[in-house]
C-alpha cells in the first residue's frame, strides 16, 4: 500500500530515535507499552507519546487483547515497509510503504479486478 504523506512530519519521525527503536522492535512482533518501555530503555510515557504519533501516521497499529479475566491491553506492531523519497524540482515526494494484512490485500486486488 502506498500512501502519501507530509514530507517533513515523515523525516521529523524517521529522524527520532525513539520511534525508530519502536518501529524497529515492533517489526517482528508485538509488544505492549510497557514492554517496549524495557525493550527500548524509555519511560512508558515517552512510549506512548512516540507510539502516539506513529499511530497518527498509520506507521503502527494498536491491537487490543482481553484476558480471561475481563482486562484488556494494547499491543503494537509496526505497518511501515519502507520509504520511498524522490527529489523533484519542487521539493520532495514522499511514498509509505506499509503491510498490508490478507483480507486488506485480497479486498484492494477484489476492487481492482472489479474496475478492469
Amino acid at each position: 500500500m502506498n500512501e502519501e504523506r507530509d514530507s517533513q512530519e515523515i523525516f521529523a519521525i524517521l529522524d527520532d530515535d525513539y520511534a525508530r527503536a519502536i518501529l524497529e522492535a515492533t517489526r517482528r512482533k508485538q509488544l505492549s507499552a510497557k514492554a517496549l518501555s524495557e525493550e527500548c530503555g524509555m519511560s512508558v510515557s515517552t512510549v506512548s507519546r512516540r507510539v502516539n504519533t506513529l499511530l497518527e501516521h498509520d506507521l503502527l497499529v494498536e491491537r487490543t487483547h482481553i484476558d480471561p479475566d475481563g482486562h484488556h491491553y494494547s499491543e503494537y506492531e509496526a505497518q511501515l515497509e519502507g520509504v520511498d523519497v524522490r527529489l523533484l524540482e519542487t521539493g520532495f515526494d514522499v511514498k509509505i510503504n506499509l503491510r498490508e494484512d490478507a483480507a486488506d490485500r485480497f479486498t484492494r486486488i477484489w476492487d481492482e479486478m472489479r474496475k478492469r
